[in-house]
């Protein structure tokens, strides 16, 4: 079959009276790893909610971010397009005041802007109320142009900074022993309420903080898994303890179930798609389901992470994947969803793959441009982190360090955790991928390498 045909079939299945277009549900948790729930491996963790979700719906085992850092992630996630496009492809700029230390000179990195045709848009567009609590972090929520009210939400509250005590914009009046998640989690039931008694159509959007730092949680919590955790071996740096960040999972997962809860009160379920992904991998390397490195690295500890969709009416319970999506494919499976007019973006839709007419996508090349330096060593003169292009094409993974003329090939499918580099014996698959490479940094206009005139490692 086509993907003409495949899209007509789609199209079929999912078509809906304009008055009974499918609620949307996403939440996006903060550097959760791929093996930051129960069912994806990790026992010890308590996440029943999110099991649930898994044993209803279709779990991705190979889905990716399309970054290991937050912003340029939920950057791609919100507006279906490649950082390179966008120019939003790193977080901080730990190199400022370095530069003399880098081969090239180091791109800008900007806000997303709010023209952009983004979620939110394309859900208001489709006549969708439109809601968005939780953190933002991709443009400057502190000025009414860049809040995502102007991105085509409803409504919407930013938080940062904290899970207690948090600031938010504009400001709330929330009791200091209750999270951000939770204060949001209670926001989005009301918003859920009132669109259903508006008959209504919603689009809500749940970019939650947890479980990102700091470490903080209820204290029963902590003391359990303290207890609980007490036997296994973990990796212990910055204050960064294995069971706190368990005790912060299972009150995310709490929040799931009082909102996965709410949909079957309010007797929408079998209308309502809910969505579960995070935007980057796991801090900790416990979480991470076993795979090389984590948040920051561009090895699969840093990029793979959990992809949960549940659609009793419309997705098979307990469907498995092992397609490599990527957060650029939320939005053009939200504008195939929900009949949004969009334009070219660089995801492809999943609706075929959850509806369950096809059991693979057409064959594409996911990239990342990541133009990021931090970490410079002294002794070495090397940088822990220096920039860095991947291309993922087939089962083969290339990472190519562009700061230092040199290139890693892995085969995914026999070696999932990275641990041999074949670009020695594979040279000419190497300078294939790098080639192709290159061609999509061309045709996504991405910024180009060129020489820092003012270079040296005196």
């Amino acid at each position: 079959m086509n993907r003409l045909f495949l899209t007509l079939i789609t199209f079929c299945l999912f078509s809906f009276a304009e008055n009974a277009k499918p609620n949307v549900i996403f939440i996006l948790a903060d550097d959760m790893g791929f093996g930051g729930i129960h069912a994806n491996g990790t026992k010890y963790l308590e996440t029943p909610h999110l099991d649930n979700l898994v044993a209803g719906g279709m779990n991705f085992t190979k889905g990716i971010s399309n970054y290991p850092t937050c912003k340029p992630s939920r950057a791609a996630i919100i507006s279906g397009l490649y950082g390179s496009r966008t120019h939003v492809f790193r977080v901080s700029n730990k190199h400022k005041g370095s530069e003399e230390l880098i081969r090239w000179k180091v791109p800008e990195c900007l806000e997303l802007k709010a023209e952009t045709f983004n979620l939110g848009r394309a859900m208001k567009n489709a006549g969708y109320a439109t809601a968005s609590y939780g953190k933002w972090h991709v443009s400057n929520q502190n000025k009414s142009e860049s809040h995502p009210m102007a991105f085509g939400f409803d409504d919407a509250i930013v938080s940062s900074g904290a899970h207690y005590k948090f600031t938010a914009i504009p400001p709330v009046d929330c009791p200091d022993d209750v999270s951000s998640t939770e204060f949001f989690t209670d926001k989005a039931i009301e918003f859920m309420d009132k669109s259903v008694k508006e008959e209504k159509s919603f689009f809500l959007f749940l970019p939650f903080f947890l479980v990102h730092g700091p470490m903080d949680c209820r204290a029963d919590y902590i003391a359990h898994f303290k207890e609980k955790l007490k036997d296994i071996p973990q990796e212990k740096k910055d204050g960064k303890e294995l069971h706190v960040i368990a005790a912060m999972t299972k009150l995310l997962d709490d929040c799931v179930g009082k909102l996965n809860n709410k949909v079957k009160e309010l007797g929408i379920e079998d209308n309502t798609l809910i969505i579960f992904t995070s935007d980057n991998g796991s801090y900790h390397a416990n979480l991470n389901g076993g795979l090389r490195e984590k948040k920051g690295q561009v090895y699969e500890g840093g990029m793979r992470v959990p992809y949960i969709f549940k659609w009793p009416s419309k997705i098979k319970a307990g469907s498995v994947s092992n397609e490599r999506i990527c957060g650029l494919d939320i939005l053009p499976t939200l504008c195939e969803l929900s009949k949004s007019e969009a334009p070219k973006l660089d995801g492809v839709s999943l609706l075929p793959l959850l509806s369950g007419i096809t059991q693979e996508l057409d064959p594409r090349n996911i990239f990342c441009f990541y133009p990021k330096y931090a970490r410079f060593n002294k002794k070495t003169k090397t940088w822990g982190d220096s920039w860095r292009n991947v291309i993922y094409s087939g089962d083969y993974k290339l990472i190519d360090f562009s700061e230092y003329d040199r290139v890693e090939l892995f085969d995914l499918h026999n070696d999932e955790k990275e641990t041999k580099d074949i670009s020695p014996v594979q040279p000419e698959k190497a300078q294939e991928l790098k080639k192709t490479l290159a061609l999509w940094l061309k045709d996504t206009k991405a910024p180009k390498l060129t020489p820092n005139k003012g270079f040296s490692l005196k």
